[in-house]
Parts: structure tokens; C-alpha cells; sequence
């Protein structure tokens, strides 16, 4: 129900997840009505309806939504989740709402304080997986050794490959930064288990010379969204300039494709690493298509046994 598209989007992007993984089944939690007009024309054999009287708005705090959620969507779709009726959950709501429900509905995984959000951003050669998103705006030295090592499990099971990493930061040089940035470095070299690149700067993310960067909530929430934010300004510079024109009819397929491998909608879905329990939040403001990335990354967690993954690596290093 949440996002700036709410049920309609949502399910849309559930029409389009479940065409493409015939192993799929969706349950759509909201306001039962309003839902089932959604569904009804759609080959709904797959989506099963769970009522909630209440939807959590878009700028409720987390106390707010731990006080007054108990009846929201939110809440019921996490209740599926903690009960073992679902295997995992997904969201377009309050990032900040989620967060708390989250933690207080599933739980910690063993030394995590706060979850953190990851997503991948295209890069020249291969996705560039980026945490924390948003959830953890003010971060210490050990919470972003804490984020390196969720990233560096995620990544490794859901791309089959140990990632090197790197630590967002003003400048490359060893003496840049704030002294956060800079003790965080020291802690994320010393651990062993760790590939660690070095610092890297926000025009080098997209390089792909690594395939995690670590920062905090705030500079990852401005490092995503102006990316986003760059890829619609090129793309409608683009079709402005060529609209009409015989240069614009010959290369319109090949941009297709680029603005497909570069599109947001591409890379939606954010793993809340940390919590004892698949959730994913996706972006707010996605399409349908973008809504479906998230429902089918969530599948690929579920799949790839994520979360006993990670605590099975968070016990190991205590």
C-alpha cells in the first residue's frame, strides 16, 4: 500500500514477478476491497489477499509506527513473515517504519545493533553493490566494519564471488576524510576475511574497479538518488535531441538497450541486511517493472538461504 503508486503499482509489479517465475506465489496485504478490484481481470491463481485495516503514512517515525502500527499493512505483511506464512517481505513504504517493525517483529542476527540497506547500481562492467542506503544516517567506525561484512556475505551469496570492497571518501589518499572514514578503514583492513580495495570517490563507484562500497545511510541516500537523477536528465536530453530526427530512428534501438541496463527500475530492490528475515525495501517512487526486480530479488534471497547465511558467518567471527 505504501510508495507514491501504492496498490496499483504493487500490483502490477506482482503480475509481472509472478509471469516470470512460474514458482512464485504473492501475498498482496492492504485494504481488501481496494485490492481485489485491482486483481480482478488478472490471472490472481497465484495472489492470495490479506486484509489490514490501516496504512502506515509516508512520513510516520519509527515510534510512531511501533506505537500506532499494529493494524497497518506493514505490520500484517511482517506478521506473515514472522509466523512462517511467508518467506520474506517486501515494501515500498516508510523506510524508517519498516526498519522498526522490522527489528522488533523478526529481531537482530547475532552483533548487528541496526539493519542496513544494500542495492546494486549499474557500473561500466558489472554492478556495483552499494550500503548502507538510508536506514543508518549517523554511523561509527564498527558500524561500517559491521556493514563491510554483511555486504561482503550478501554479495558473495547472491553473485557466487568474494567482492572487493571499498570505503566511500572524499579523496583516495590514505590521509583524507573525516576521522570516521579513516578509522573505519584501519578496521576494515585488518579484518582478514575482508578484500578491502581502499577509499573511493563518488565518480569512481560507476568504474567498477570494486563490487561493494560501504558508506553511511545519508552519503549512500545522495550517492543513489543523484544517480538516478543524472540517468533521467541524460536519457530526456537524448530523446529531446534526437526526437524527429533520422539519427534518432536509426540508434533507437541500441539506446533501448542502454537506457535498460542503466534504467533505476533495473536495480530496485534494497536488502535490509541484519534483521531474521528476508525484507526488502524498494524504492518509493518505482514503476511496476521496478516493483517486480524487488519481488524477484527477494525470491533469489529466499532461494539462496541469505539470512542463515549471514548469521551462520556473523557466529563464526564471534
Amino acid at each position: 500500500m505504501g510508495g507514491d503508486g501504492g496498490a496499483k503499482v504493487a500490483v502490477e509489479g506482482a503480475g509481472l514477478a509472478l509471469a516470470a517465475d512460474p514458482e512464485l506465489t504473492i501475498d498482496l496485504v492492504g485494504h481488501e476491497d481496494q485490492l481485489s478490484a485491482l486483481i480482478k481481470g488478472t490471472d490472481a491463481s497465484r495472489m492470495r489477499i490479506h486484509h489490514a485495516p490501516q496504512v502506515l503514512p509516508a512520513d510516520v517515525n519509527a515510534a510512531a509506527a511501533i506505537r500506532r502500527g499494529r493494524d497497518s499493512s506493514l505490520w500484517v505483511a511482517l506478521d506473515l513473515l514472522e509466523r512462517g506464512k511467508a518467506d520474506a517481505a517486501v515494501s515500498s513504504g516508510s523506510t524508517g517504519a519498516l526498519m522498526a517493525l522490522s527489528r522488533q517483529k523478526l529481531g537482530m542476527l547475532p552483533g548487528v545493533e541496526r539493519p542496513a540497506l544494500m542495492a546494486a547500481l549499474p557500473a561500466v562492467s558489472k554492478p556495483v553493490w552499494l550500503l548502507d542506503l538510508g536506514a543508518n544516517v549517523n554511523v561509527d567506525a564498527p558500524r561500517l566494519l559491521e556493514f563491510a561484512q554483511l555486504g561482503h556475505v550478501a554479495v558473495q551469496v547472491i553473485e557466487g564471488r568474494a567482492p572487493a570492497i571499498g570505503l566511500l571518501n572524499i579523496g583516495s589518499e590514505p590521509g583524507k576524510g573525516p576521522d570516521v572514514i579513516r578509522e573505519a578503514a584501519r578496521l576494515i583492513e585488518a579484518e582478514t576475511s575482508l578484500e578491502y580495495f581502499g577509499f573511493v570517490e563518488a565518480d569512481q563507484v560507476f568504474v567498477g574497479d570494486v563490487d561493494l562500497v560501504v558508506c553511511d545511510g545519508f552519503a549512500g541516500n545522495v550517492l543513489l538518488k543523484s544517480a538516478e537523477g543524472a540517468v533521467r536528465l541524460m536519457f530526456s536530453e537524448l530523446r529531446r535531441q534526437l526526437k524527429g530526427t533520422l539519427s534518432g530512428l536509426l540508434a533507437a534501438r541500441q539506446l533501448k538497450r542502454l537506457h535498460d541496463r542503466l534504467d533505476p527500475a533495473r536495480h530496485n530492490g534494497a536488502p535490509m541486511l541484519g534483521v531474521r528475515g528476508t525484507v526488502i525495501k524498494s524504492h518509493g517512487g518505482t514503476c511496476a517493472r521496478g516493483f517486480a526486480h524487488a519481488l524477484g530479488l527477494a525470491a533469489v534471497e529466499v532461494r539462496s538461504d541469505l539470512v542463515n547465511q549471514l548469521e551462520q558467518q556473523l557466529w563464526a567471527s564471534y
